[in-house]
């Protein structure tokens, strides 16, 4: 319940009153199921873009959506909105990393929106999204938003820790949340059937590895002694003679593998094990329960938050999402002010715990895309998300509720041993569009098959439908000799069905895939290369060709970029964006200055985009910066920037905004919640 309810109010009443000369946007919300995909040139993941007008309504069907990734391939880049929604398939590269997809709605007022997605190397890499740490203490722990880090205490080992098959029982606490890495005192861990005492401890949970000061079993040496024609450590009896080195007990550092203590040589700094000190964070939120799941969210249970020391609010259950989190306030995600306009986001949980959450939202003023307008509109949504260990996540949503425009959708994600994978996923949208997509992928002892398919169709009004389908069946890599290159060669079939006409082709696929050359410390270079022959009614009856390289340079550790070029001539998507592509992103944190920077321009289509977002504080209270947007495709472009000067008041940025679009002076409380 929210405490210093006088307060409270006057602070609203002075934010609604700001908000009644609010200046909304329309935008594109981007999602996309699965989060995170494996670079192998075959993996499919559903995108989608949800396109509404500033008033919060649907865009009218048929409104033109252009989607493009820095790091694999569309099957279209042009879709069609139907009911306000585009689908689209992201087919994976060879290359793991962060890809930026963008979208943008062609011909209408809507700000282009822009998503990290990101391609891990490995398949077994996908087990971390899907993973959790419990964390239980009945007296005392906190969570700080700003730093990610979870402070717990307990006497007699009051404090538990569980990960998978770890435990840790402990009088006192830390986990760096992004990082797994748990610091404490007294500390009892337990690995699988491992279990040791340490008075310090130092442990990374994702790597079963890390240091602690305990009693373990080592070698007493005294001296060397000779054996044949060498010599080993031994100790000597009292008549002189060389007895062996016996295992005795010995407290000391020790170095711990998975769960058991063993020698070491190394020198450790006595900082490794330091708590470090919390309380000068700006917003922290106390709990009796928390379950973590570093590349989520959080849960709490009972939870009470606090703004410099003061509890502001409380909730038997939340979630703080980590995706997209950069205020370090920990209601932001609750109540916050965009250029004049009240955002509201409120959910109400029905159930926590790990494995399973349901909740109602309620949700106004979101804000989805760049610059610092929001959107219009109310929705309440139910929620209810599983998981189940690493074979099993999903969720279904209502969205909408009440609304003409609601939406009904699933997702789930399964997975059968090692080996097999599925995910299935559907949408129905106000009871005139379905939605459906399913893959499949299967690893053989040599070669691996990956089967998928989309489906398409409208069931009110004008009827159409369009059904995909794709079969890629490819050989284990091989290894080019002493080259850094690895080469895959298999089979493919594609099949495109629709109200308007139809087409397939099925042939054969070659794949080169190298890993980063590098030419020093800071500069490496990746390329890939994909040749495909199709043979049937494809819209390219000649050689399928996608390349791409990229060159990535660090500048220290303040500064990087990625300058990459893309080939892509597959009779669909080269007659949208072109067959030649640059593109360029990059980002700078030195000092007071924070940038980021994306660029990428067709060399053959008159197609360019630039986002850029640059700050500079100027002392310890002030602050300006500008954000800066255009997109210009075939004659239509998008082009907005806006100003910011911001005050600092305690741990809020009070600011003044002008945006090109509106022409206009705003008010922006940058990061504040009530």
């Amino acid at each position: 319940m929210f405490s210093a309810y006088p307060r409270l109010a006057t602070t609203f009443g002075l934010v609604l009153g700001f908000a009644a000369a609010y200046a909304e946007q329309g935008f594109i919300q981007l999602s996309t199921y699965p989060t995170v995909s494996v670079a192998d040139g075959r993996s499919t993941t559903a995108v989608y873009a949800e396109v509404r007008d500033p008033s919060g309504r649907a865009v009218p069907d048929g409104t033109e959506v252009l989607f493009s990734t820095t790091l694999g391939t569309f099957r279209e880049s042009l879709v069609k909105t139907i009911n306000g929604r585009a689908y689209a398939t992201l087919v994976s590269g060879g290359t793991a990393g962060i890809a930026k997809i963008t979208a943008s709605a062609i011909g209408a007022s809507v700000t282009p929106s822009v998503l990290e997605f990101e391609f891990v190397a490995d398949r077994k890499m996908l087990s971390s999204a899907l993973e959790y740490v419990e964390i239980v203490a009945p007296s005392y722990m906190h969570y700080t938003v700003d730093s990610r880090q979870i402070s717990a205490s307990g006497a007699n080992h009051g404090v538990s820790l569980r990960y998978r098959d770890v435990e840790i029982e402990a009088d006192d606490l830390q986990l760096d949340v992004p990082t797994y890495e748990v610091r404490a005192r007294n500390a009892k861990l337990k690995v699988g059937k491992e279990s040791h005492v340490y008075s310090q401890l130092y442990y990374r949970l994702n790597l079963r590895r890390g240091y602690g000061t305990t009693t373990f079993k080592a070698p007493r040496w005294t001296t060397l002694a000779p054996v044949g024609r060498g010599l080993q450590f031994a100790t000597i009896d009292v008549d002189g003679a060389a007895i062996p080195a016996r295992n005795e007990d010995r407290f000391g550092l020790a170095q711990i593998v998975a769960g058991e203590p063993k020698p070491t040589t190394e020198t450790v700094s006595n900082n490794l094990f330091e708590l470090a000190d919390l309380s000068d964070s700006p917003s922290t939120i106390s709990a009796r329960k928390v379950v973590v799941f570093p590349q989520k969210g959080v849960q709490f249970q009972k939870a009470d938050m606090y703004i410099g020391g003061r509890k502001v609010m409380s909730m038997p259950l939340y979630e703080l999402t980590m995706s997209g989190q950069t205020s370090p306030i920990a209601t932001d995600q609750l109540v916050s002010v965009f250029d004049n306009q009240l955002a509201i986001n409120y959910p109400y949980y029905l159930s926590l715990r790990p494995g399973q959450t349901s909740l109602l939202r309620f949700h106004t003023g979101d804000r989805y895309n760049r610059g610092v307008g929001s959107s219009g509109g109310a929705f309440l949504d139910y929620e209810l998300n599983w998981n189940h260990g690493d074979d099993v996540d999903g969720n279904l949503t209502f969205s909408g509720i009440g609304r003409s425009d609601w939406m009904l959708s699933a997702h789930q994600y399964t997975r059968w041993g090692e080996r097999t994978q599925a995910v299935l996923q559907g949408e129905l949208l106000a009871n005139r569009t379905f939605f459906g997509n399913a893959s499949l992928s299967r690893q053989f002892e040599g070669f691996q098959a990956s089967l998928s398919s989309s489906h398409t169709e409208t069931l009110r009004g004008i009827k159409t439908s369009t059904q995909q389908d794709s079969l890629v069946i490819e050989k284990d890599p091989i290894k080019m000799g002493k080259l850094p290159v690895q080469l895959y060669y298999g089979l493919t079939s594609n099949s495109t069905r629709s109200t308007f006409g139809s087409q397939s082709g099925s042939g054969v696929q070659l794949r080169a895939q190298s890993s980063a050359i590098p030419f020093n410390k800071t500069t490496s270079l990746t390329s890939s290369l994909t040749l495909a022959k199709l043979y049937g009614s494809s819209n390219n009856p000649g050689l399928t060709i996608l390349g791409s390289t990229a060159l990535s340079h660090r500048f220290g550790n303040s500064a990087n970029t990625v300058l990459s070029y893309d080939f892509t001539r597959d009779g669909l998507n080269d007659a949208v964006l072109g067959e030649h592509r640059l593109s360029l992103s990059g980002s700078l944190f030195y000092g007071n200055t924070n940038l980021t920077l994306y660029t990428t321009r067709g060399l053959d289509k008159d197609r360019f985009a630039l986002y850029g977002d640059l700050s500079y504080r100027l002392g310890g209270l002030w602050r300006t910066g500008v954000s800066y947007t255009l997109d210009k495709y075939q004659g239509e472009s998008y082009l907005d920037y806006t100003f910011v000067l911001g005050y600092r008041v305690g741990w809020r940025d009070i600011g003044l905004t002008w945006s090109y679009r509106t022409k206009r002076i705003g008010f922006q409380l940058l990061g504040a919640s009530f």
